[in-house]
């Protein structure tokens, strides 16, 4: 009960304050300092009394001392800046700078919305093949090359090149989020599983908050006295770089996810973090 009523306020405000960055003065406002500190200390609280309790928690956060685990949290917490981060700047974009309305600007998204559920089944299957870690690298790196086109656009860029790479973007970012996903898993008992579930998330959710804050608060510094479409192309474009330069972050430590599963021995299980199973990944 105590630890449901520390780690559920302190989420709850530490999302709330970084949404609240955009509309004020970046992360010095009162408006977002305040729930910020007050969410850090809730989960500050929450983590020690989990790391300290002998018995059960609500989330067992000593389930970070396994590679897979930690490695795949990191990741979903980039993978929530590169998926929700650039969604806040999209279609300001296309609405600010090309003219588009609400709506138009919402169906020039729907190729990295279609690109995302064609992943769902292609990095399943590939990652049976070649492990998640090999998945996770490729896609990460490609979100952060679909990506750049955007960081070079300007009021005149043609619609179709920036849909084809919405379409690549989104493919790349369903494979990005299956891939950690899917790691997090690897060698835990099942008792372990929803606790492993929950933080991965929680890292997700944050992740997204923060990409959203940093990318307002740097286009909202970049786009100040901006005049026409062109002004506020370059703002967009200052703001992609950043979104690029943090999905690029991802991927070295892609690396520390399981590898390439290994067949099973007919003498006895594979080794610890290559496929899953009942003992615990090598940390």
């Amino acid at each position: 009960m105590v630890g449901l009523l520390l780690l559920c306020p302190g989420v709850t405000a530490l999302v709330y304050g970084l949404s609240r960055v955009e509309g004020s003065a970046g992360f010095t406002g009162a408006t977002v300092l305040a729930p910020l500190l007050g969410g850090l200390v809730l989960v500050g609280g929450f983590t020690v009394r989990s790391l300290t309790r002998p018995g059960g928690s609500l989330v067992d956060l000593r389930l970070l001392r396994h590679r897979a685990v930690a490695s795949s949290a990191a990741l979903l917490f980039l993978g929530g800046i590169a998926l929700y981060g650039p969604m806040m700047p999209l279609p300001l974009y296309f609405q600010q700078v090309r003219g588009e309305d609400a709506l138009g600007a919402g169906l020039l998204l729907v190729p990295q919305g279609a690109g995302a559920l064609l992943a769902r089944g292609l990095a399943g299957r590939y990652m049976d093949r070649v492990g998640p870690r090999r998945v996770a690298v490729a896609a990460f790196a490609l979100v952060a090359v679909a990506t750049v086109p955007f960081a070079f656009v300007t009021a005149g860029t043609g619609g179709t090149p920036l849909m084809a790479a919405l379409f690549v973007r989104g493919i790349a970012l369903g494979a990005a989020m299956i891939a950690p996903m899917g790691a997090a898993y690897v060698g835990l008992r099942h008792r372990e599983i929803p606790h492993a579930g929950v933080v991965t998330r929680v890292a997700q959710q944050i992740g997204g908050s923060v990409g959203i804050a940093v990318l307002a608060v740097v286009l909202q510094h970049a786009s100040l006295g901006a005049r026409g479409p062109g002004a506020l192309a370059d703002a967009f474009d200052r703001a992609f770089w950043w979104s690029v330069a943090l999905t690029a972050l991802a991927v070295p430590l892609c690396l520390l996810l399981p590898g390439r599963p290994r067949p099973p021995s007919p003498t006895g299980p594979a080794r610890t973090g290559e496929v899953a199973g009942p003992r615990r990944p090598t940390v």
